[in-house]
């Protein structure tokens, strides 16, 4: 291995009396000292040197510590990724402006890259990347600033709605000049004020079908939808119309005090018709609530409560899910489970688990 190695910049290393303590993400490794030798490592660790030479150089300043002890502690930094190649030895398709722009990324991606990763390629495929964003509400608006500010470039957006007053307490799009304008070409306007670099495509309609939903999202890499209408159906559609192009989805929105967010990745995981498919065999409740709000299309009377820090929640864990799909820094959290936030006392749990049927009459049969 060729490849210099610097002791990543999200590490602190500290000599605290007969060890060495490296402080990484709120988490502390332990190295007992050997004679200021395993200091003298991370102070080599600077990105002047290989592997090897590390070990040598260290050697050479304390030769009663074996080469293989060396040699061994820095292969721990490898393994637990504690170390990086130093960024002058990086490539990079991003221009000087969009490196200081995303300066803040890197070492955040950085963080959790291997050994010989290259931690610019993950805001590089966040910029290549098409995302689907299915409205443009509180939760929607939130979302596509996120995306804007974290580098995508790509968006194609989707609401059949026009800016009302009300609208005002969470949609942070939006003004009270907008009042009376089509959401999307607002969000449109204020994302590109934003970064002039966007591309955005609008959809101003209305969803009414699988079919409609799958003009839409066809070719995507990802899709958010937080679309809540028709609220007994657009799920359906939506999984349905994303199995069957094989993209990605990340759903979720507000039930009053909480928040919840699921994600499918087909021919993978479960999809939506499995979660309902698995609700319904675990509760006979569930099972007559579920076939209820399909036969009756039953629905709240008036709009559901939507209160700001709920959403920003919301929305920040759903541009999470979508940055590990398109960045393949993590595996997707969302999947085969229900999470929720709850305003009552702030937890984040799992609210309900399911697996991929095999016999599902929407995903059974489709493959990766």
């Amino acid at each position: 291995m060729n490849m210099k190695l610097r002791l990543k910049p999200t590490i602190l290393p500290y000599s605290v009396g007969e060890e060495v303590v490296l402080q990484n993400c709120g988490k502390y490794a332990r190295i007992p000292e050997r004679d200021g030798a395993m200091w003298e490592l991370t102070q080599a660790l600077d990105g002047t040197r290989t592997a090897a030479e590390v070990v040598s150089f260290v050697y050479s300043k304390h030769p009663n510590v074996e080469r293989s002890h060396i040699a061994s502690i820095v292969d721990d930094f490898i393994k637990h990724r504690m170390v990086e190649v130093p960024e002058e030895e990086l490539s990079t398709s991003l221009s000087e402006e969009l490196r200081t722009r995303f300066s803040r990324n890197f070492d955040f991606f950085g963080s959790l890259a291997e050994f010989g990763d290259n931690k610019y390629s993950f805001q590089e495929r966040i910029r290549a990347a098409r995302i689907c964003v299915l409205g443009c509400g509180g939760l929607g608006t939130h979302i596509l600033y996120e995306l804007a500010a974290v580098g995508a470039k790509h968006l194609t957006i989707l609401d059949f709605d026009k800016i009302e007053l009300s609208n005002l307490n969470r949609q942070i799009l939006y003004k009270e000049s907008d009042i009376g304008s089509v959401k999307v070409e607002t969000a449109k306007r204020r994302l590109l004020e934003f970064n002039s670099e966007l591309d955005i495509a609008t959809h101003h309609r209305r969803l009414d079908s699988t079919e409609s939903v799958s003009e839409v999202v066809k070719g995507h890499d990802i899709v958010i939808c937080i679309a809540d209408k028709p609220a007994n159906y657009i799920g359906d559609w939506l999984n349905a119309a994303c199995v069957a192009n094989n993209v990605p989805f990340i759903s979720g929105g507000l039930d009053i005090r909480r928040a919840v967010f699921f994600s499918v990745q087909p021919g993978i995981s479960g999809c939506e018709a499995c979660w309902f498919t698995a609700a319904r065999s675990k509760s006979e409740v569930a099972r007559r609530v579920l076939n209820m709000n399909k036969t009756e299309d039953l629905n709240y009377e008036r709009p559901a409560p939507a209160f700001v820090p709920l959403v920003a929640v919301t929305a920040g864990i759903m541009v999470s899910e979508a940055i590990k799909y398109i960045t393949r820094c993590q595996a997707p959290e969302l999947t085969n489970k229900l999470k929720q936030f709850s305003f009552d006392d702030l937890s984040v749990d799992v609210a309900e688990t399911w697996v991929r049927n095999p016999n599902c009459g929407v995903c059974g049969g489709v493959t990766h």
